[in-house]
């Protein structure tokens, strides 16, 4: 049976379990049913870690954002953002400054059903749904002018997501493709997960 929610869109099955939510269940978030909960617990026997690495991901973001809100970043691009919830950019970046802006980016289409429902009121956050892979699809997306302005400083995150990037998708060339239409002033902050054989944190942060 589909379990029925105020905070899901109606077209969603919560039957059929989502990566966005099994991650937001790792993270102790509430937007999640019993389907992901079961992968995720199906998660937790393989990777016993596996709410370790999704805090610890978390918790780079938000070290990510504030580092950047002192440097003066009062617009963000979140590249693979999942669901926005559980301290993610835009609850950080607005408990100092309710004016900074913010787009989230993701492919997966129950991610951002989710996502706009749960940004519906926010005026200075949105998300668009485009694949992080194709950065004239993400650049050229006509929601994106109205909040970010590529003439100013941005903010550019991409936590936890680049290990999905095949090689031959050539993942360099993608950072790089964002990194220079946010020119002339962008911090870029990316974080990898660690492999399932270690439990080492990878951690990659590119300079201005």
């Amino acid at each position: 049976m589909t379990e029925q929610s105020t905070c899901v869109p109606a077209e969603i099955n919560t039957g059929v379990p989502s990566a966005a939510r099994v991650y937001d269940y790792l993270l102790g978030g509430g937007h999640n049913f019993a389907s992901d909960r079961a992968v995720g617990s199906r998660v937790l026997q393989v990777l016993s870690a596996g709410r370790e690495i999704a805090q610890s991901n978390r918790a780079f973001l938000r070290r990510a954002v504030l580092e950047m809100m002192d440097r003066g970043i009062t617009q963000f691009l979140d590249l693979g953002s999942g669901i926005p919830t559980v301290g993610n950019v835009h609850e950080i970046a607005h408990h100092a400054n309710p004016d900074i802006r913010v787009v989230y980016v993701d492919y997966d289409e129950v991610a951002v059903a989710h996502s706009q429902l749960l940004l519906e009121d926010d005026a200075n956050a949105t998300v668009i749904n485009a694949d992080l892979c194709d950065p004239e699809a993400v650049l050229g997306s006509p929601e994106l002018p109205s909040l970010i302005d590529f003439d100013q400083p941005v903010g550019l995150l991409m936590v936890a997501v680049l290990h999905f990037v095949p090689d031959e998708k050539d993942p360099a060339g993608i950072v790089a493709r964002y990194r220079d239409c946010c020119r002339p002033a962008a911090w870029s902050r990316c974080r990898t997960s660690p492999p399932t054989t270690s439990r080492r944190r990878w951690a990659v942060s590119s300079r201005r």
